[in-house]
């Protein structure tokens, strides 16, 4: 069985992928074997990028604009959406990943979603090696899109390449900013719904908590605006990203 399941994963079988992670959502003894017979063929040249923020920050949108922008480049995209974990069965209560069916017939996308199974970290245990198994399935771009659940939510920061937060006008001033754990794992600070008042505001309180960036050693995070239901600023977050993936 494992055997069919990892020639799939190669040679990009969206089933075989959906099959793998599963099991290794399952956390067991078959979950344990399976990653070891994927682990040799994982390539770690996927760019795996993390879409975190408060609820309602439009992160879902983002997520579905991101996929559009980077297969207008020919890249092929994975997403994973983790959502909240039922109380009753543990497994994920379907969140907005309506907002991306859109992609359904579209074999260079893969999405799904995935409980958090009540972890506190935006992520469940599982996110890191599913992360893996779509890097050995030779996607270019993974987005992991997290629950939204604040400022616990910094476990982002240990599976992905670049960290995007997500906020939006209403998300307070810049002492209430310095608050929160989130603004100290973002490569990339995205003001989302830049068409509200405020939206101005908050990105030059985000600029002066970053500070000039001077170091060359260091990557200093960069403010993006976009409105993403419009599509508006898509195009400067990807280069963004791009150019944070230049520098790693």
């Amino acid at each position: 069985m494992f055997k069919s399941i990892i020639e799939g994963i190669l040679s990009g079988d969206l089933k075989s992928v959906s099959k793998a992670i599963s099991i290794v959502e399952r956390n067991d003894s078959d979950s344990d074997k399976l990653f070891s017979l994927i682990f040799p063929h994982i390539k770690n040249k996927a760019h795996k990028v993390g879409v975190t923020g408060p609820p309602g920050a439009g992160k879902s949108t983002l997520v579905n604009c991101l996929i559009n922008r980077a297969r207008s480049d020919g890249l092929s995209v994975a997403a994973i959406g983790v959502d909240p974990s039922s109380p009753f069965t543990g497994g994920a209560i379907l969140g907005d990943r309506i907002r991306m069916q859109g992609h359904v017939v579209d074999k260079n996308v893969f999405i799904r979603s995935m409980a958090s199974r009540k972890n506190v970290g935006g992520v469940s245990d599982s996110t890191n090696k599913v992360g893996m198994i779509l890097d050995a399935a030779g996607y270019d771009l993974i987005l992991f899109e997290t629950v939204g659940v604040g400022q616990l939510e910094v476990k982002i920061m240990e599976i992905s390449d670049t960290v995007l937060v997500v906020l939006v006008p209403e998300s307070g001033d810049s002492i209430q900013m310095m608050k929160a754990g989130l603004l100290e794992i973002s490569d990339i600070f995205v003001v989302n719904k830049s068409d509200r008042p405020g939206a101005n505001k908050i990105c030059t309180s985000l600029k002066n908590l970053i500070g000039d960036g001077s170091s060359k050693n260091k990557w200093s995070p960069e403010v993006s605006m976009t409105e993403a239901v419009k599509n508006n600023g898509i195009d400067e977050l990807f280069e963004m990203i791009a150019r944070h993936k230049e520098f790693l």
